[in-house]
């Protein structure tokens, strides 16, 4: 078995890594444009680029230069902020390509109480609760499916009938949530199957999902296959890394220039779709690098250490010049007219300066910070000891901490409920308590702003109740603390909370004939859709949450 030892890399060596991760793996082909009938046509195609955990803030850091031309060049939003909670991953990558909020989406947070019995015929321990970071492609369908709404897909398949529309990202939930059952293909990482370097033991991934093309998988262990050895944990086996640390190239390059993982994976085969499918009018891609290192090093304060490519600042890098080999194919093939560019995140990122987890020596220990239950999927029963007090009621059916805390409760009578939400006042970092009263939240007990700046005040004060119920469904949870900035119950860096931090992410329409104006509303992640609708000509055919913005014309 291969194992990378840790060194301390030279400066000149950091570059050519970063280069290499950069430079283009996928050669450029020369694909001709569909005509346009004018110069104001609307585009036919569609490419959506979520760089995982992107604040506005980490862009601006990170002198992410490649993502900043694209803003000047295109019509950028510089007010955008998230608009929903849970602020995470596998609530944010349905949201966009839905403009449904999660209230009316299926499922709120990383937890789902399922109360319409769903998933009843796969449950196994009578608690009616499920972690969805854990759903299969099915799962997640099945709940797309029963709130009854298209994805963009759909969209698209009706504006061009035949035409292909395929989702990639390295992880699964978020493949299911921005293709839907409508995607003609998903494409994402499989589990450790395949042994490429022969020593014995499987740990290698390869291309999976559904309808994957053959391009992708074959050869096997051909280009697609990454290295994904337990053993591979570069410098993220020491504090705070090992909370959350790498599953070897899965979210991050990697050393092996001919397996490059994480977003270079997932850049490359956005860029081979477009070489091979003619007829595509979708790509829908995730860049996970971003939000793995701002887990495991605490976002913007990561100091960097002995492996830089694990670090915040080379993945801001990698991710920046991905945007840059998928936007600079389309220009290269005379596409990029015909071709509305969205480029945004599903999170923004805060580091955990305030710290209420566990960091015990223990690998993976965030899973059990993060999550507290026995579900269906899974069972997480070592929590925190700040959860303590809520725990020994013996009423909560599960609880999921990052930088706010949710929970589902057992048993919801009015005194049953008002317990719980004492004991949440009562825990570290708290701004305020919300319970759910239907189809909002309502504040219970005092707001403490001493623990609030100025800044921080001003945006509770603007936000945190529209926020509060986005995500107020009979799905969601009872009871919600929010936590004042910089506050974790989880890992070093997290999301899932009203904090500007996770909130303020970019939002840029470019290409397709988008001209180069702000758009100076506060634009939320549920009215990309809309946007997109908006700009192809294509009526929605659902109720969408989201609002339908005009863009400029170039």
């Amino acid at each position: 078995m291969r194992v990378v030892p840790r060194v301390v890399v030279p400066v000149v060596a950091v570059a050519v890594s970063l280069l290499g991760a950069a430079g283009p793996s996928v050669s450029a082909d020369r694909t001709p444009a569909p005509a346009r009938s004018g110069s104001h046509a609307a585009p036919t195609r569609v490419v959506v680029i979520v760089v995982d955990a992107l604040s506005r803030e980490i862009v601006r850091k990170y002198h992410m230069r490649h993502v900043e031309a694209l803003m000047r060049r295109g019509a950028n939003a510089p007010h955008a902020y998230l608009g929903h909670l849970g602020s995470v991953t596998v609530v944010s990558h349905n949201v966009i390509p839905t403009g449904a909020l999660p209230k009316h989406m299926g499922w709120t947070d990383e937890g789902y109480r399922d109360v319409d019995g769903v998933l009843a015929s796969e449950a196994t321990n009578g608690s009616n609760m499920w972690l969805t970071s854990d759903f299969g492609s099915e799962e997640m369908f099945a709940l797309q499916d029963h709130a009854g709404y298209p994805h963009l897909a759909d969209y698209l398949h009706a504006k061009r009938p035949g035409s292909k529309v395929v989702a990639i990202s390295p992880k699964t939930y978020a493949a299911w949530g921005l293709g839907g059952r409508g995607a003609d293909s998903i494409v994402t990482f499989s589990g450790r199957d395949y042994d490429c370097d022969h020593d014995g033991t499987a740990n290698w991934r390869g291309p999976d999902g559904i309808n994957v093309p053959s391009y992708l998988s074959s050869p096997e262990c051909g280009r697609y296959y990454v290295d994904s050895s337990p053993t591979l944990t570069y410098d993220t086996d020491r504090s705070p890394a090992r909370l959350y640390p790498l599953d070897g190239n899965r979210y991050t390059v990697g050393f092996d220039r001919a397996h490059r993982g994480g977003d270079v994976w997932a850049a490359d085969a956005a860029v081979s779709v477009m070489r091979h499918e003619r007829n595509w009018s979708g790509v829908l891609v995730t860049l996970p690098g971003v939000d793995k290192a701002a887990h495991m090093w605490g976002s913007v304060d990561d100091r960097g250490g002995a492996v830089p490519m694990t670090h915040l600042r080379a993945a801001a890098h990698v991710a920046d010049a991905q945007v840059a080999k998928i936007v600079g194919h389309l220009r290269r093939t005379g596409q990029l007219d015909d071709t509305l560019v969205v480029l945004t995140a599903d999170h923004g990122s805060v580091p955990g300066r305030h710290f209420y987890g566990v960091d015990d020596g223990t690998p993976d220990r965030g899973y059990y910070n993060w999550y507290y239950g026995d579900l269906e999927n899974d069972s997480y029963l070592d929590p925190q000891p700040a959860l303590k007090p809520l725990v020994d009621t013996g009423n909560v059916a599960m609880s999921y901490s990052d930088s706010m805390l949710r929970a589902w409760l057992k048993s919801r009578t009015p005194a049953k409920v008002r317990k719980a939400a004492r004991i949440m006042d009562r825990l570290p970092g708290v701004s305020a308590v919300w319970v759910r009263h239907g189809g909002r939240f309502d504040r219970t007990g005092r707001v403490h702003w001493g623990r609030m700046g100025h800044a921080e005040q001003r945006w509770f004060r603007a936000k945190a109740q529209r926020l509060l119920d986005t995500t107020a469904a009979p799905y969601g949870a009872d009871v919600i603390a929010t936590l004042v900035d910089d506050t974790t119950y989880s890992v070093a860096g997290d999301h899932g909370g009203i904090q500007r931090r996770s909130q303020q992410i970019p939002i840029v329409f470019a290409g397709g004939g988008v001209g180069s104006r702000d758009l100076r509303a506060q634009v939320r992640s549920v009215d990309i859709l809309p946007t997109v609708l908006r700009a192809m000509h294509i009526r929605a055919t659902h109720r969408l949450d989201g609002h339908a913005y005009r863009l400029p014309r170039g």
